[in-house]
C-alpha cells in the first residue's frame, strides 16, 4: 500500500481543519486540530478567542470549546498546557467535552511525536465512539492504527501536520511489514 492510499483511507475532507472551527457551534470529532500554527497565528488566534470567549460569558453561552482554542494556542505558544488540560478536563461537561479535549490533546501530543499522544487518543476514541457516525468511527480506528507506527518520545520533535504523519507513519508500516489480517477459515465444511 504506498502513503498516498493509506492517507486517503484515513483522512477525510474535513479531517485539517484550522483550530478557529473549534469555535463553531458543533465541532466535528473526527476532525484534526492538531496542524501546526506559528507562534505569530496562535497568539493571533488567542486575542480573538479571548473576545469570543467574553462576549459568551456576557450572554450566557457555553465556552468550553473556546477554551481548548486557548490551549491550542498555548501549545503552539510552547507554553506548557499540562495543568491547564487537567483544569479543562475537571470542567468539561459531558463525555462529548471530554472526547474533544482528550482528541486535541492527543492530536497536539502527536503532531510533536510526544509519548502519551496516544493514551489520550485512545481515551478520546473511546469518550467520542458513541457521537460517531459509522463511517467516522471506523476513519478514526483507522487513523489511530496507522499513527502508532510512529516512534514517539518525551523529548518530541520538530511539529508535522497531519498528511505527514500519516505519510511518515505509512513508510514505517510498509519497512515493518504490516501485517494484515487474512481469513484463516478454510471454508471446507462448505464445499462437501
Amino acid at each position: 500500500m504506498c502513503a498516498g492510499t493509506a492517507n486517503q483511507v484515513v483522512t477525510a475532507p474535513e479531517a485539517g481543519v484550522t483550530a478557529r472551527a473549534l469555535g463553531e457551534p458543533q465541532v466535528l470529532l473526527v476532525s484534526w486540530y492538531g496542524e501546526p500554527l506559528d507562534t505569530g497565528d496562535a497568539e493571533h488566534l488567542y486575542t480573538q478567542t479571548e473576545k469570543a470567549l467574553m462576549h459568551r460569558l456576557r450572554a450566557g453561552l457555553p465556552v468550553f470549546q473556546l477554551q481548548v482554542i486557548q490551549l491550542l494556542c498555548h501549545y503552539w505558544m510552547d507554553v506548557s498546557i499540562l495543568l491547564e488540560y487537567r483544569q479543562l478536563m475537571a470542567i468539561a461537561t459531558g463525555k462529548r467535552d471530554r472526547a474533544l479535549l482528550e482528541l486535541v490533546y492527543g492530536q497536539l501530543l502527536l503532531s510533536r511525536r510526544r509519548t502519551p499522544a496516544l493514551q489520550h487518543l485512545d481515551c478520546g476514541f473511546r469518550l467520542a465512539a458513541g457521537y460517531l457516525e459509522a463511517r467516522d468511527y471506523f476513519l478514526l480506528v483507522r487513523r489511530h492504527d496507522l499513527l502508532r507506527y510512529l516512534p514517539l518520545s518525551a523529548a518530541g520533535v520538530a511539529p508535522q501536520g497531519l498528511q505527514s504523519l500519516l505519510a511518515e507513519a505509512a513508510v514505517i508500516s510498509q519497512l515493518q511489514g504490516a501485517r494484515r489480517h487474512t481469513c484463516s477459515v478454510s471454508h471446507s465444511d462448505t464445499l462437501g
